[in-house]
């Protein structure tokens, strides 16, 4: 055990002075912890140095002295209670955290004050493994190098770190103008830092294991061996071109694994974890025995290292059974990443872990069904334990949003069964804000009903024609299209997969975000059609915040109020395309221009309210992302594919999915997205007035955007309370009949 390293975490976690924490191995704790305070002293005896933070968490939070969460930790800011006990034995023995997209979606620009942050998390919600893809491009150029490819053309296909987890999952390749060596050198000191960290507090990193996918040209460099082209990303009619992959059953194979485990043993060291999904998302063997290859990547696997782990994700049919019953008795661990994958046999065999998806693309929408999340323990305490499991595992995509769920479900490897909500979010919320308050239970009863309780809508919509064109990269008049029909057809499996693994949540998507229409209902291909509870009911959620905020004052309580505006403002803002869009029917351009001002006032008073908190700035991800280029054109280069992530998403060859991780952002909501509406409510005034107008190519928009060197602020700005109250104000009167 670390002790130091325990100590020093909990340091930067609580603010409390080193004399005032000890750490020490607990010989009668297995797994777990136990905290007692006296004389101004915090004595935490665990198991092992993540154990010790994670007890600390407890313990703050359970007293309330401090608050330890994904977003608003408030340091300890009062005296340690005397003789205060806090105790936490695990029930799972694995606590799995990160969908390999967080690694885009969220971390991608990271540098070490913020990975030292995370994995200070990582540690206080009792996590054991965490996938870590950080610095693998050194690893794959390397490998590569050895295998005859010239440096410069690995380098463009591995492409800019915001969208390299597609690339470790097989789905895309050469994506824009790749990455430098500088950049690839730089991510890989910082991840040998956080390898070591994790070590430290006991979270083991999940690197990826070789899964077959190679550069193009690989049999040029290799005369002989087989690769099977995989097409495209969707059903291979649209989206971005798939990376060859290379039978794992063959020699060729062998030989190239071999290289590149031992790249990886020399960049991080042998972890005892690799992450391998084979034809993932549709991918194929081109005729290959599933079961004979997936035996050629565990022999790859073993002979590198061989007491490790293969991790498996288990999502939208993978993996097959073929493949687990062919490496049945070894060391496999699958990752049901939304809960509903296993079968009453859990999966055959192998262990697995439950996990929840609580996030799709790091959008910003209040996301959740806690009431479920809480009762996740049924399936593990007592006789109810289902075959296999071992763990959870959290599969969020994006991981700096809605910290209510986070920490609740990672809460629950403390768990013996079924959490009390209501008490559970009463000490949470007092922890969090500071204090008990009336108005702040007021608020969450509301949105335990709401925002954060299950889902329920009549399952209607269908792609409408506008957004697959915009998708496409098409002007939106353009007509019967050829590729359209077979763009939906190519979704149409993809788009009922997610909508079936999202439905146990109330979910959300922002109308504000979506691509201009007059029956604008999503903002994202993916996201829901309609709200799940009426678009007023959250005004007195927001009143009742407002009213805590105006006694307290906290980091967590701040992102809550600034986060419940925004999502009052995403649902009216529903209510307000409803009006344009019957004015602009009823040809009433009075009527048009008032509802158009009032949305377009909607779209200022959301990104005035996001201005106020740094969690939801646009520049803070664009700063991040220009501080890792070596000059102003790589700086250049890593804001605008940062954008992209958020905007169109990729190139020309992969806007099937734009809008796709779409963000509620000071910046983004003021600038993007408002100028599409500025644009698109001109055209239609045109057609009220008798005008001639002009198609949109809503690609050509948002590629200008991204590509423009527009300057954001990257600090927050004003006050919350004053901005979220107008939000409201605006709310209710857009809410009027």
């Amino acid at each position: 055990m670390n002790e130091n390293a325990a100590v020093a975490a909990i340091r930067r976690l609580s603010g409390l002075p080193e004399d005032a924490v000890r750490v020490r191995a607990g010989v009668d704790v297995e797994d777990g912890f136990r905290v007692r305070s006296a004389g101004g002293v915090l004595t935490v005896t665990a198991s092992g140095a993540g154990a010790a933070v994670a007890g600390y968490a407890a313990f703050a939070r359970r007293t309330g002295v401090g608050h330890v969460s994904r977003i608003g930790t408030r340091p300890v800011d009062r005296p340690l209670p005397e003789g205060a006990e806090v105790s936490g034995d695990a029930t799972v023995r694995r606590r799995v955290a990160y969908n390999l997209t967080v690694a885009g979606y969220t971390t991608p620009f990271y540098d070490w004050e913020q990975w030292e942050h995370e994995i200070d998390l990582l540690a206080a919600s009792g996590i054991t493994a965490a996938h870590l893809t950080l610095g693998q491009e050194l690893v794959y150029l390397t490998t590569f190098l050895r295998c005859g490819y010239a440096e410069e053309e690995l380098l463009r296909w591995l492409g800019p770190p915001s969208h390299q987890p597609w690339l470790w999952l097989n789905n895309i390749q050469n994506f824009g103008r790749g990455t430098s060596r500088t950049l690839v050198d730089g991510r890989a000191a910082l991840a040998r830092r956080v390898v070591e960290r994790m070590r430290e507090l006991d979270v083991v990193p999940i690197l990826p294991g070789f899964s077959g996918t190679v550069p193009p040209g690989f049999t040029t460099h290799r005369p002989g061996a087989r690769t099977v082209p995989q097409g495209r990303w969707f059903k291979d009619v649209v989206g971005p071109v798939r990376p060859d992959w290379l039978d794992t059953t063959t020699d060729a194979y062998a030989e190239v694994a071999e290289i590149f485990y031992a790249e990886q043993r020399a960049a991080f060291g042998a972890t005892g974890a690799w992450a391998v999904d084979l034809v993932h998302e549709g991918g194929s063997t081109g005729g290959t025995d599933l079961g004979d290859a997936a035996r050629g990547v565990r022999r790859a696997m073993t002979a590198a290292d061989p007491d490790s782990t293969w991790v498996v994700q288990a999502w939208a049919g993978n993996p097959r059974r073929e493949l687990l019953d062919a490496v049945a008795g070894e060391r496999v661990v699958v990752l049901d990443l939304t809960g509903e994958d296993h079968r009453e046999d859990g999966f055959g065999g192998p262990e697995w872990v439950l996990g929840v998806l609580p996030n799709y693309g790091g959008r910003t929408g209040l996301y959740g069904d806690l009431a479920d999340v809480a009762s996740l323990p049924q399936h593990w305490s007592g006789d109810r334990r289902l075959p296999g499991l071992t763990g959870i595992t959290d599969m969020a995509e994006g991981v700096a949003n809605n910290p209510v769920l986070w920490d609740l479900f990672h809460d629950l490897t403390w768990a013996d069964g079924p959490v009390d909500l209501d008490r559970w979010l009463g000490e949470w919320t007092a922890s969090r804000y500071g204090a008990a308050d009336a108005s702040a239970d007021e608020a969450w009863r509301i949105l335990l009903r709401t925002a954060y309780g299950p889902w329920r809508h009549d399952g209607k919509g269908g792609i409408p024609a506008e957004t697959l064109r915009a998708l496409a990269g098409l002007p939106v008049d353009a007509g019967e299209v050829e590729g359209v029909p077979e763009l939906a057809a190519a979704l149409g499996d993809l788009e009922s997969a997610m909508s079936e693994n999202s439905s146990q949540y109330a979910v959300t998507d922002s109308v504000i975000a979506a691509v201009p229409s007059l029956d604008a209902n999503q903002a994202s291909l993916l996201g829901p059609r309609a709200l799940g509870y009426p678009g007023d009911a959250l005004f007195p959620a927001l009143r009742a915040l407002l009213g805590t905020a105006g006694r307290l004052d906290t980091p967590g309580l701040a992102h809550d109020l600034v986060d419940l505006a925004r999502q009052v403002a995403e649902d009216v803002a529903r209510t307000a395309l409803r009006k344009v869009a019957a004015a602009a029917r009823a040809r009433d351009l009075e009527a048009y221009d008032a509802a158009a001002r009032q949305l377009l006032d909607l779209v200022d008073a959301q990104d005035a309210v996001l201005a106020t908190d740094e969690h939801f700035l646009l520049g803070k991800w664009v700063a991040d992302a220009r501080a890792w280029g070596s000059d102003d054109d790589e700086r250049d280069h890593l804001a605008e594919e940062a954008k992209r992530l958020l905007t169109s998403w990729g190139h020309e060859d992969s806007t099937v999915l734009a809008e796709y991780a779409t963000r509620s952002w000071a910046g983004l909501v003021g600038d993007y997205y408002r100028s599409r509406w500025v644009l698109w409510l001109g055209e239609v005034r045109l057609t009220l007035t008798g005008g001639a107008t002009t198609p949109v190519d809503w690609y050509v928009h948002a590629d200008r955007w991204n590509r423009a060197g527009t300057t954001y602020p990257h600090r927050p700005s004003g006050d919350p309370r004053t901005a979220a109250a107008a939000v409201l104000d605006l709310a209710v009167r857009i809410a009027r009949p």
